[in-house]
């Protein structure tokens, strides 16, 4: 009986032992995205679906929203957040974890260049509509894709 005991313990631990990071970080995912998003866009999440198709337009459409999002959220938050002072024990959990996916050099760039100053855009959230055209996410949006436009023609053409 003894030696059962000592088993299931071992085998417990063991298990928990392999396990505790991908549990630690599904928890950590589910606690922190809200928060982000609520850093990030603010409460109506208006930019929400411009960034979802700004990314989609860098990617060429080859990855899913989930994927795009996870990969926003953990970059933007990076660099709006500091890790240094103190934060949610959860969010700094799901900020420091790697990311689901890997973007090549070109989309990376295309990344940083697109959204280097984001968070100056969403200062006036709460009086923008999502239909307005004089908004700033949508001015952002047209912003964005023009200069994506701009610059694939530069490649085709080089």
């Amino acid at each position: 009986m003894i030696y059962f005991i000592i088993a299931l313990v071992s085998g417990l631990t063991l298990t928990l032992g392999v396990a505790h990071k991908p549990i630690l970080r599904l928890i950590a995912e589910k606690r922190a995205i809200p928060k982000i998003e609520k850093i990030l866009f603010g409460t109506p999440n208006f930019n929400k679906s411009v960034v979802l198709e700004t990314i989609h337009e860098v990617t060429s459409k080859r990855l899913s929203d989930n994927l795009v999002l996870d990969y926003f959220y953990k970059i933007k938050g990076l660099q709006v957040l500091d890790i240094n002072k103190p934060i949610n024990f959860w969010l700094k959990i799901y900020l420091t974890s790697p990311t689901k996916v890997r973007l090549n050099y070109f989309e990376q760039v295309k990344f940083y260049e697109t959204f280097l100053n984001y968070p100056k855009f969403n200062t006036n959230h709460k009086t923008n509509t999502p239909h307005d055209h004089t908004s700033e996410s949508y001015r952002f949006g047209s912003k964005t894709r023009t200069q994506l436009n701009e610059k694939l023609i530069a490649q085709k053409l080089a």
